[in-house]
């Protein structure tokens, strides 16, 4: 029939001694003959093995689920840390502008009697979210450049440094800016470049190019960074 099991036969040589002690094992244990007792020996055994390795695997996936979820609320815990103290920078950053404006008003002796309503000044990350690049040249000499691009740093703006002068770029303005220069942009006439970079895209390229960041090549047709992965 064909749902009959096929059975196999295993011979084992032992001993004369030892043979006595199973004859004597099988009869207190109520089994008819030797050899039943130790096929029973040996299926029992391989049913335990296998029910292990299948408990050892569900622990091990429980347990890879569980530190995942650790992880994540972790990571949780700490994004929400880095949001509060951009807050915290900013808040800072705003109360020093004012005080350096009501010192700055108290020397000139433009304070007057009555308050006057005044026009919130924007912080530095406010103005590069508008400008989208600031450029290390173009600041007025009144600012003072390291400390800035050290705040720009600290509140995860992009910095480049160049051999003349760093560059701060709002991280969504250059993920879109880099996409589009690997990816969209085949052509290294300045036209097309302007065409798909947009003006402001234009003059970071522009930038780049000009303190040799930037190479084409003219068989793939693509832009590439010169010294690899750019952040």
């Amino acid at each position: 029939m064909k749902n009959e099991k096929q059975f196999r036969e295993i011979k084992v040589r032992i001993p004369e001694d030892t043979y006595s002690l199973l004859e004597k094992i099988v009869l207190k244990e109520g089994f008819s003959s030797v050899s039943d007792y130790v096929s029973f020996i040996i299926l029992n055994t391989i049913k335990e093995r296998v029910i292990s390795e299948d408990i050892s695997e569900k622990l091990k996936s429980k347990l890879e689920r569980y530190i995942q979820d650790e992880l994540n609320k972790r990571l949780s815990v700490v994004e929400t840390l880095r949001r509060q103290v951009m807050e915290v920078y900013e808040k800072m950053e705003e109360l020093e502008q004012k005080i350096n404006s009501i010192e700055s008003a108290l020397k000139e002796g433009k304070i007057e009697e009555k308050a006057k309503v005044e026009v919130p000044r924007k912080t530095a990350i406010e103005r590069l979210r508008e400008e989208k690049v600031v450029y290390e040249s173009k600041l007025p000499s009144r600012i003072q450049r390291d400390r800035l691009f050290s705040y720009f740093e600290r509140m995860g703006v992009i910095v480049i440094k160049l051999s003349r002068e760093r560059i701060a770029v709002d991280p969504d303005f250059w993920r879109d800016f880099k996409y589009k220069l690997l990816n969209e942009l085949n052509s290294n006439r300045e036209e097309d470049i302007l065409s798909v970079l947009g003006d402001k895209g234009y003059e970071l390229w522009k930038t780049l190019y000009a303190d040799n960041m930037l190479v084409y090549d003219p068989k793939a047709k693509k832009w590439k960074f010169i010294h690899g992965e750019m952040p």
